[in-house]
Protein backbone atom coordinates (compact mmCIF):
# COMPACT_ATOMS: atom_id res chain seq x y z
CA UNK A 1 0.00 0.00 0.00
CA UNK A 2 2.91 2.09 -0.08
CA UNK A 3 3.07 3.25 -3.16
CA UNK A 4 -0.68 4.35 -2.66
CA UNK A 5 0.52 6.62 -0.09
CA UNK A 6 3.07 8.08 -2.46
CA UNK A 7 0.41 8.51 -5.28
CA UNK A 8 -2.08 10.15 -2.81
CA UNK A 9 0.47 12.64 -1.36
CA UNK A 10 0.43 14.49 -5.10
CA UNK A 11 -2.92 13.61 -6.40
CA UNK A 12 -4.52 16.87 -5.32
CA UNK A 13 -1.53 19.41 -6.37
CA UNK A 14 -3.33 20.50 -9.61
CA UNK A 15 -6.63 22.31 -9.36
CA UNK A 16 -9.20 21.38 -12.31
CA UNK A 17 -12.11 23.41 -13.35
CA UNK A 18 -14.06 22.95 -16.64
CA UNK A 19 -16.89 24.89 -17.04
CA UNK A 20 -19.74 23.72 -18.97
CA UNK A 21 -21.66 26.14 -19.48
CA UNK A 22 -22.26 29.84 -18.72
CA UNK A 23 -23.68 30.46 -15.25
CA UNK A 24 -23.76 27.33 -14.42
CA UNK A 25 -21.68 25.39 -11.72
CA UNK A 26 -18.26 24.11 -13.37
CA UNK A 27 -17.19 20.60 -12.67
CA UNK A 28 -14.13 20.36 -10.16
CA UNK A 29 -11.96 17.86 -8.85
CA UNK A 30 -13.54 14.54 -7.76
CA UNK A 31 -16.64 15.52 -9.44
CA UNK A 32 -18.45 12.56 -11.30
CA UNK A 33 -20.45 13.73 -14.70
CA UNK A 34 -23.30 11.17 -16.71
CA UNK A 35 -23.31 12.09 -20.16
CA UNK A 36 -26.35 10.21 -21.79
CA UNK A 37 -28.12 10.04 -24.85
CA UNK A 38 -29.06 7.69 -28.19
CA UNK A 39 -26.48 7.45 -30.81
CA UNK A 40 -24.36 9.88 -32.71
CA UNK A 41 -25.99 12.62 -30.42
CA UNK A 42 -22.53 14.20 -29.45
CA UNK A 43 -21.56 12.18 -26.34
CA UNK A 44 -18.06 11.13 -27.04
CA UNK A 45 -17.37 14.82 -28.83
CA UNK A 46 -18.37 16.58 -25.71
CA UNK A 47 -15.99 13.86 -24.02
CA UNK A 48 -13.30 14.92 -26.31
CA UNK A 49 -14.07 18.58 -24.91
CA UNK A 50 -14.17 17.79 -21.21
CA UNK A 51 -10.88 15.75 -21.89
CA UNK A 52 -9.10 18.33 -23.94
CA UNK A 53 -9.71 20.88 -20.61
CA UNK A 54 -7.75 18.33 -18.25
CA UNK A 55 -4.75 17.43 -20.34
CA UNK A 56 -4.05 20.89 -22.26
CA UNK A 57 -1.24 22.75 -20.87
CA UNK A 58 -2.90 26.07 -19.62
CA UNK A 59 -1.34 29.51 -20.62
CA UNK A 60 -0.39 32.29 -18.29
CA UNK A 61 -3.50 34.73 -17.22
CA UNK A 62 -1.71 37.60 -18.47
CA UNK A 63 -1.17 36.46 -22.25
CA UNK A 64 -2.49 33.59 -24.26
CA UNK A 65 1.26 34.12 -26.49
CA UNK A 66 3.20 33.29 -23.26
CA UNK A 67 4.63 30.17 -22.03
CA UNK A 68 2.79 27.39 -20.38
CA UNK A 69 1.66 27.95 -16.97
CA UNK A 70 1.96 24.18 -16.53
CA UNK A 71 1.43 20.99 -18.37
CA UNK A 72 -2.19 20.06 -17.45
CA UNK A 73 -2.64 16.61 -15.71
CA UNK A 74 -3.40 12.79 -17.47
CA UNK A 75 -6.17 11.56 -18.25
CA UNK A 76 -7.24 7.65 -18.41
CA UNK A 77 -10.23 6.84 -20.91
CA UNK A 78 -11.44 3.46 -20.92
CA UNK A 79 -12.55 3.00 -24.31
CA UNK A 80 -15.42 -0.13 -24.10
CA UNK A 81 -17.07 1.07 -27.72
CA UNK A 82 -13.94 0.98 -29.66
CA UNK A 83 -14.62 4.66 -30.82
CA UNK A 84 -12.17 6.71 -29.22
CA UNK A 85 -10.81 7.87 -32.45
CA UNK A 86 -7.11 8.80 -31.33
CA UNK A 87 -6.11 10.93 -35.01
CA UNK A 88 -9.27 12.44 -34.67
CA UNK A 89 -8.48 13.63 -31.15
CA UNK A 90 -5.47 14.95 -32.19
CA UNK A 91 -6.20 16.60 -34.83
CA UNK A 92 -8.72 18.72 -32.47
CA UNK A 93 -5.80 18.77 -29.79
CA UNK A 94 -3.89 20.36 -32.28
CA UNK A 95 -6.42 23.40 -33.33
CA UNK A 96 -6.82 24.38 -29.61
CA UNK A 97 -3.10 24.73 -29.06
CA UNK A 98 -3.12 26.81 -31.90
CA UNK A 99 -5.65 29.11 -30.81
CA UNK A 100 -3.94 29.03 -27.13
CA UNK A 101 -0.92 29.64 -28.09
CA UNK A 102 -1.09 31.99 -31.57
CA UNK A 103 2.45 33.16 -31.75
CA UNK A 104 3.84 29.95 -31.11
CA UNK A 105 5.31 28.34 -34.17
CA UNK A 106 5.00 24.95 -36.19
CA UNK A 107 7.67 23.57 -33.75
CA UNK A 108 6.22 24.41 -30.48
CA UNK A 109 2.85 23.53 -31.57
CA UNK A 110 4.29 20.48 -32.24
CA UNK A 111 6.08 19.52 -29.17
CA UNK A 112 3.06 21.14 -27.20
CA UNK A 113 0.10 18.46 -28.68
CA UNK A 114 2.86 15.71 -28.50
CA UNK A 115 3.51 16.51 -24.27
CA UNK A 116 -0.38 16.49 -23.94
CA UNK A 117 -0.78 13.03 -25.77
CA UNK A 118 1.80 11.36 -23.27
CA UNK A 119 -0.47 12.42 -20.53
CA UNK A 120 -3.74 10.08 -22.17
CA UNK A 121 -3.66 6.30 -21.44
CA UNK A 122 -6.14 4.73 -23.44
CA UNK A 123 -7.55 0.91 -22.06
CA UNK A 124 -9.88 -1.12 -23.85
CA UNK A 125 -11.34 -4.05 -21.40
CA UNK A 126 -13.32 -6.21 -23.56
CA UNK A 127 -15.63 -7.11 -20.16
CA UNK A 128 -17.57 -5.66 -17.17
CA UNK A 129 -15.19 -7.91 -15.33
CA UNK A 130 -11.73 -6.45 -17.10
CA UNK A 131 -12.83 -3.20 -16.31
CA UNK A 132 -13.42 -3.50 -12.73
CA UNK A 133 -9.86 -5.36 -12.49
CA UNK A 134 -8.45 -2.18 -14.51
CA UNK A 135 -9.78 0.35 -12.15
CA UNK A 136 -8.79 -1.82 -9.22
CA UNK A 137 -5.23 -1.77 -10.63
CA UNK A 138 -4.95 1.50 -11.76
CA UNK A 139 -2.74 2.53 -8.96
CA UNK A 140 -0.15 0.17 -9.69
CA UNK A 141 -0.40 0.92 -13.06
CA UNK A 142 0.24 4.83 -11.84
CA UNK A 143 2.93 3.89 -9.40
CA UNK A 144 4.56 1.85 -12.16
CA UNK A 145 4.41 3.17 -15.15
CA UNK A 146 3.32 6.80 -15.24
CA UNK A 147 4.81 7.89 -11.12
CA UNK A 148 5.67 11.58 -12.08
CA UNK A 149 1.91 12.04 -13.58
CA UNK A 150 -1.02 13.15 -11.72
CA UNK A 151 -4.36 11.84 -13.09
CA UNK A 152 -7.02 14.53 -13.06
CA UNK A 153 -9.67 12.33 -15.47
CA UNK A 154 -10.74 9.03 -15.93
CA UNK A 155 -13.61 8.46 -18.48
CA UNK A 156 -15.59 5.40 -19.22
CA UNK A 157 -17.39 5.25 -22.62
CA UNK A 158 -19.89 3.85 -22.33
CA UNK A 159 -20.54 2.40 -19.03
CA UNK A 160 -23.43 0.31 -20.88
CA UNK A 161 -21.12 -1.56 -23.66
CA UNK A 162 -21.59 -4.65 -21.68
CA UNK A 163 -25.24 -4.05 -20.59
CA UNK A 164 -26.91 -6.76 -23.04
CA UNK A 165 -23.92 -9.54 -22.74
CA UNK A 166 -24.29 -9.10 -19.04
CA UNK A 167 -28.38 -8.99 -19.14
CA UNK A 168 -28.07 -12.64 -21.06
CA UNK A 169 -25.58 -13.74 -18.83
CA UNK A 170 -27.92 -13.17 -15.85
CA UNK A 171 -31.27 -14.23 -17.30
CA UNK A 172 -29.38 -18.03 -18.13
CA UNK A 173 -27.80 -18.02 -14.86
CA UNK A 174 -31.29 -17.44 -13.48
CA UNK A 175 -32.59 -19.71 -15.75
CA UNK A 176 -29.95 -22.52 -15.42
CA UNK A 177 -28.08 -22.17 -12.38
CA UNK A 178 -30.44 -19.72 -10.08
CA UNK A 179 -28.37 -21.29 -7.00
CA UNK A 180 -25.35 -19.62 -8.59
CA UNK A 181 -27.16 -16.46 -9.98
CA UNK A 182 -28.42 -16.04 -6.20
CA UNK A 183 -24.82 -15.97 -4.63
CA UNK A 184 -23.32 -14.41 -8.05
CA UNK A 185 -21.95 -10.51 -7.45
CA UNK A 186 -22.99 -8.16 -9.97
CA UNK A 187 -20.56 -6.98 -12.18
CA UNK A 188 -21.17 -3.46 -12.04
CA UNK A 189 -21.32 -3.38 -8.87
CA UNK A 190 -17.20 -4.51 -8.63
CA UNK A 191 -16.72 -1.53 -11.09
CA UNK A 192 -18.32 0.97 -9.17
CA UNK A 193 -16.21 -0.50 -6.02
CA UNK A 194 -13.36 0.05 -7.81
CA UNK A 195 -13.90 3.33 -9.39
CA UNK A 196 -14.86 4.56 -6.03
CA UNK A 197 -11.62 3.94 -4.40
CA UNK A 198 -9.94 5.39 -7.40
CA UNK A 199 -11.85 8.71 -6.81
CA UNK A 200 -10.88 8.67 -2.85
CA UNK A 201 -7.02 8.21 -3.87
CA UNK A 202 -6.58 10.84 -6.76
CA UNK A 203 -10.02 12.69 -6.57
CA UNK A 204 -10.20 12.90 -10.47
CA UNK A 205 -12.87 14.72 -12.77
CA UNK A 206 -14.99 11.48 -13.90
CA UNK A 207 -17.26 11.17 -17.03
CA UNK A 208 -19.30 8.09 -17.58
CA UNK A 209 -21.09 7.97 -20.86
CA UNK A 210 -24.54 5.98 -20.69
CA UNK A 211 -26.50 5.33 -23.75
CA UNK A 212 -30.00 6.65 -23.84
CA UNK A 213 -33.04 3.75 -24.06
CA UNK A 214 -36.05 4.97 -22.59
CA UNK A 215 -37.10 8.80 -22.84
CA UNK A 216 -38.97 9.37 -19.70
CA UNK A 217 -39.53 13.19 -20.27
CA UNK A 218 -39.12 15.28 -23.43
CA UNK A 219 -38.93 19.67 -22.72
CA UNK A 220 -39.93 20.98 -26.04
CA UNK A 221 -37.24 23.74 -27.74
CA UNK A 222 -37.99 25.37 -30.47
CA UNK A 223 -35.35 22.98 -32.26
CA UNK A 224 -36.76 19.95 -31.15
CA UNK A 225 -37.60 18.24 -28.10
CA UNK A 226 -34.70 17.53 -25.20
CA UNK A 227 -34.91 14.28 -23.47
CA UNK A 228 -34.30 12.69 -20.24
CA UNK A 229 -33.40 8.60 -20.32
CA UNK A 230 -34.92 6.37 -17.95
CA UNK A 231 -31.85 4.55 -15.95
CA UNK A 232 -31.09 1.17 -17.14
CA UNK A 233 -28.23 0.39 -15.55
CA UNK A 234 -28.67 -1.03 -11.53
CA UNK A 235 -26.76 0.58 -8.53
CA UNK A 236 -26.17 3.69 -11.18
CA UNK A 237 -25.08 6.43 -9.35
CA UNK A 238 -27.93 9.01 -8.42
CA UNK A 239 -28.07 12.82 -8.02
CA UNK A 240 -28.20 14.53 -4.68
CA UNK A 241 -31.37 16.76 -5.82
CA UNK A 242 -33.90 13.85 -6.41
CA UNK A 243 -36.64 16.41 -7.49
CA UNK A 244 -34.98 16.96 -10.92
CA UNK A 245 -37.58 15.11 -13.94
CA UNK A 246 -36.54 11.56 -14.18
CA UNK A 247 -34.94 11.12 -11.11
CA UNK A 248 -35.84 8.24 -9.28
CA UNK A 249 -35.09 6.79 -5.77
CA UNK A 250 -31.66 4.26 -5.75
CA UNK A 251 -33.14 0.71 -6.32
CA UNK A 252 -33.94 -1.52 -3.72
CA UNK A 253 -31.37 -4.02 -4.67
CA UNK A 254 -28.33 -1.77 -3.88
CA UNK A 255 -25.40 -3.64 -2.47
CA UNK A 256 -23.86 -1.56 -0.28
CA UNK A 257 -21.76 -4.75 1.13
CA UNK A 258 -19.95 -4.21 -1.97
CA UNK A 259 -20.08 -0.53 -2.93
CA UNK A 260 -19.02 0.91 0.57
CA UNK A 261 -18.31 4.36 -0.87
CA UNK A 262 -21.86 5.01 -3.00
CA UNK A 263 -21.10 7.27 -5.64
CA UNK A 264 -22.68 10.49 -6.18
CA UNK A 265 -23.64 12.03 -9.91
CA UNK A 266 -22.84 15.85 -9.33
CA UNK A 267 -24.22 16.72 -13.12
CA UNK A 268 -26.00 14.78 -15.89
CA UNK A 269 -25.75 15.84 -19.71
CA UNK A 270 -29.03 14.92 -21.78
CA UNK A 271 -28.23 14.36 -25.11
CA UNK A 272 -30.84 14.59 -27.89
CA UNK A 273 -30.53 13.30 -31.58
CA UNK A 274 -28.54 16.33 -33.43
CA UNK A 275 -30.26 18.44 -35.19
CA UNK A 276 -29.24 20.84 -38.24
CA UNK A 277 -29.91 24.20 -36.90
CA UNK A 278 -27.47 26.98 -35.91
CA UNK A 279 -27.77 28.20 -31.99
CA UNK A 280 -26.62 32.02 -31.85
CA UNK A 281 -23.84 30.66 -29.49
CA UNK A 282 -21.73 31.86 -26.31
CA UNK A 283 -19.82 29.66 -24.28
CA UNK A 284 -16.93 29.02 -22.06
CA UNK A 285 -15.90 25.67 -22.77
CA UNK A 286 -14.85 26.64 -26.24
CA UNK A 287 -14.10 30.26 -27.31
CA UNK A 288 -15.88 31.63 -30.11
CA UNK A 289 -12.64 32.87 -31.70
CA UNK A 290 -11.87 29.59 -32.77
CA UNK A 291 -13.98 29.74 -35.18
CA UNK A 292 -12.69 31.97 -37.89
CA UNK A 293 -15.69 32.49 -40.05
CA UNK A 294 -18.97 31.75 -38.20
CA UNK A 295 -20.75 32.15 -41.86
CA UNK A 296 -18.34 29.37 -43.49
CA UNK A 297 -19.72 26.72 -40.65
CA UNK A 298 -23.67 27.76 -41.16
CA UNK A 299 -25.68 24.90 -42.58
CA UNK A 300 -22.69 22.38 -42.11
CA UNK A 301 -22.88 21.87 -38.30
CA UNK A 302 -24.59 19.67 -36.08
CA UNK A 303 -27.30 21.49 -33.82
CA UNK A 304 -27.35 19.17 -30.31
CA UNK A 305 -30.28 19.96 -27.69
CA UNK A 306 -29.75 18.81 -24.47
CA UNK A 307 -30.49 19.08 -20.71
CA UNK A 308 -28.45 19.61 -18.12
CA UNK A 309 -29.19 18.93 -14.02
CA UNK A 310 -26.62 19.28 -11.45
CA UNK A 311 -26.94 18.54 -7.19
CA UNK A 312 -26.10 21.50 -6.32
CA UNK A 313 -29.40 23.57 -8.78
CA UNK A 314 -32.74 22.78 -8.73
CA UNK A 315 -34.41 21.80 -12.27
CA UNK A 316 -33.00 21.29 -15.47
CA UNK A 317 -31.50 24.13 -17.61
CA UNK A 318 -32.02 23.78 -21.86
CA UNK A 319 -28.55 24.65 -23.73
CA UNK A 320 -28.11 23.72 -26.99
CA UNK A 321 -24.19 23.77 -29.00
CA UNK A 322 -22.85 23.21 -32.16
CA UNK A 323 -20.68 20.40 -33.67
CA UNK A 324 -18.79 21.58 -36.32
CA UNK A 325 -15.58 19.40 -37.49
CA UNK A 326 -13.70 19.36 -34.41
CA UNK A 327 -15.33 22.80 -33.01
CA UNK A 328 -17.79 22.87 -30.79
CA UNK A 329 -19.65 25.97 -28.76
CA UNK A 330 -22.77 26.10 -27.04
CA UNK A 331 -25.33 28.22 -25.43
CA UNK A 332 -27.36 27.48 -21.86
CA UNK A 333 -31.04 28.47 -22.27
CA UNK A 334 -33.63 28.72 -20.02
CA UNK A 335 -34.47 26.93 -17.01
CA UNK A 336 -37.05 24.21 -17.33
Amino acid sequence: MSFQLLTAVRCHTNPITISLFDDHPPIGRGDVVEVQGPASSGKTHLLYQLLLSCILPRAKSSSTSSSPADQGTSAIIYDLDFSFDILRFRCTLAKRISCLFPTFGATEHAELVQASLRRLHIFRPRSQSQLAASLKYLPSYHATRMPENEIGFLAIDSISAYYWPERLREEQMHHFAPEKARNRSDTLCNVLAALGDVIQLYSPVVVLTNWGLHAVAQVHHSHGPAVLYKQHLRHFPMLHNMSSIGARAAPENYNSSIISRPIVLAHRISLSCPTTSLPSARGSLVSRQEFQDREEIKGKGRGVVGLITSSSVQGNRLFEFLISGDALMQKLQTES
